[in-house]
């Protein structure tokens, strides 16, 4: 164990003592959230159980990781999990008494849980195919590896006005949305990175500001260490609201942020010996090909090789599927599986033979892109939600699978249940956000829709505001949307261009 573990270790007792105290309603809700947040853990909505959230680091889950999930499943009697927008996986229903023990025995297995929550450096997020793409500009996650063992060393020893995340992308594909994160990497085909800094979702989402073009790879935590500490000078500790990395934009002005960055990388350069070197993993395993790839199999850039996608519907995974891909996986050489920023899990660096295994284990996932779509928790769980998203998501494609609607009849959603936009909302075609609406001076549950979003580079934008739809009638605006589609034998976004005037007359009528 080392002295980062030791020392976080030696935080544990005291968190066991507070939690007891909350559990006994000697601390309230809200003191409890700004304390247990710090160490990857919420109370759930009634406080009667708890929520633990696993750093996976750059969402990668070995067989050494995969085992501890199914062993403290077993030991802990945990039934509910959900694989998180920020590759992460969260353990849920926990009683108070287990909270501790599995924090600990996660720490012995490299696995932290330390700023998994609260005003801390969050898991560094990468590209779920980085090393085994075969678009990849290069792989980035031995970068983005040092950039997230860095955040953790100083996790305990500094005060952030809010939270900070870090993303590398091996691709302009964008898929950990690096270019809209409080500091985001994005790889370039001359082994360079362009850098990003202070965006973000959520309330008032704003796109990052370009900080760093083509620089050496080896600089990377100048630059981290730079946001750290920017953040820190010029981030609002008073108005929570206005604490994100995103509102400096507005403190300082682009160009004033640009130049202090600037300089505060190069004073970092002349004082700290932070350069980066690295060295990429080799995948040795051998295959042989595919004669036709079959569906949810992609081909790694590593001959004979592939990754298989799974997406659990809505995220969830129950713990009896954890243990069933352990048994499957665990002999197989250099297979891990990997988490996206959508909730899909792919398992990788697999030969032929062990893929189609893989695919029959992997059935009960996701059927259709839209399928994919992504939620966070939702209110039923989560303390701060205002609508239910899980639970709305579910209903939606339940109701729909009856229709058999074809691939590309309708799009991948995103849902969140509040303005924190934990399930990505602004960036999807369609996205859907937790909202109230007054019908007759009454409030009903209800959804304020997005239009447009892309998360990739070449394309990005967030969704633009088109209205609000009740809660009851999500699932028949889809079906009907569907059916017009389908009717019209092309796909959504074939559809929606070929069709402008009666996707606004749809709109209309439920907007």
């Amino acid at each position: 164990m080392n002295t980062l573990q030791k020392e976080l270790l030696q935080e544990l007792p005291e968190f066991e003592r507070k939690t007891k105290q909350f559990y006994q309603k000697e601390i309230s809700v809200k003191d409890y959230k700004g304390y247990s947040g710090g160490f990857g853990s919420y109370a759930q909505r009634g406080g009667e159980a708890f929520m633990l959230r696993l750093r996976m680091n750059q969402g990668r889950i070995t067989k050494e990781k995969l085992e501890f999930i199914v062993e403290q499943s077993r030991k802990h009697d945990i039934k509910r999990t959900h694989c998180t927008t920020c590759q992460t996986v969260q353990l849920h229903d926990l009683d108070p008494e287990s909270l501790t023990p599995i924090m600990k025995e996660a720490l012995e297995k490299d696995i932290m849980t330390r700023g998994g929550g609260g005003d801390y450096p969050r898991n560094v997020m990468c590209s779920v195919l980085s090393g085994i793409d075969p678009d990849e500009a290069f792989d980035v996650y031995p970068y983005a590896k040092a950039a997230g063992e860095y955040l953790l060393s100083i996790v305990n020893k500094y005060s952030l006005p809010r939270k900070l995340k870090v993303a590398f992308s091996n691709s302009k594909a964008n898929e950990v949305h690096a270019n809209f994160r409080d500091l985001g990497f994005i790889a370039n085909d001359d082994h360079t990175f362009d850098v990003y800094c202070c965006g973000g979702l959520g309330n008032n989402p704003m796109m990052g500001v370009k900080v760093g073009d083509h620089i050496d790879p080896k600089d990377i935590l100048y630059y981290v260490n730079t946001m750290v500490l920017l953040f820190m000078e010029h981030g609002d500790y008073k108005n929570r609201a206005k604490a994100r990395s995103r509102y400096l934009q507005q403190t300082l002005g682009v160009e004033r942020l640009q130049q202090e960055f600037s300089e505060k990388v190069e004073l970092a350069k002349k004082y700290l010996e932070h350069d980066v070197f690295v060295e990429e993993e080799k995948v040795t395993k051998k295959g042989v090909p595919f004669e036709t790839l079959p569906n949810r199999v992609i081909a790694q850039k590593q001959d004979g090789l592939y990754a298989v996608t799974y997406h659990p519907i809505c995220g969830n995974m129950s713990t009896d599927k954890w243990a069933e891909l352990y048994d499957v996986v665990k002999g197989m050489e250099q297979v891990e599986l990997r988490l996206t920023p959508q909730e899909d899990i792919y398992i990788v660096n697999l030969t032929a033979d062990e893929a189609k295994e893989v695919l029959a284990h992997t059935e009960d996932g996701a059927r259709t892109t839209f399928e994919t779509s992504v939620s966070c928790i939702g209110s039923s769980t989560c303390q701060v939600g205002l609508r239910d998203s899980n639970n709305v998501l579910k209903s939606l494609i339940e109701e729909l699978r009856p229709y058999d609607f074809k691939e590309g009849v309708l799009p991948r959603i995103y849902v969140s249940g509040c303005p924190s936009s934990c399930g990505t909302n602004q960036i999807g075609v369609i996205g859907l956000q937790g909202f109230t609406k007054l019908v007759d001076k009454k409030p009903y549950p209800a959804f304020k829709m997005t239009l447009n979003g892309s998360a990739s580079f070449d394309d990005t934008k967030f969704g633009e505001e088109a209205g609000l739809i009740l809660q009851s009638d999500i699932n028949s605006f889809f079906i009907e949307l569907g059916k017009m589609v389908s009717d019209a034998d092309t796909t959504f976004d074939s559809w929606v261009k070929e069709n402008a005037d009666q996707w606004k007359a749809l709109l209309k009528k439920y907007l």
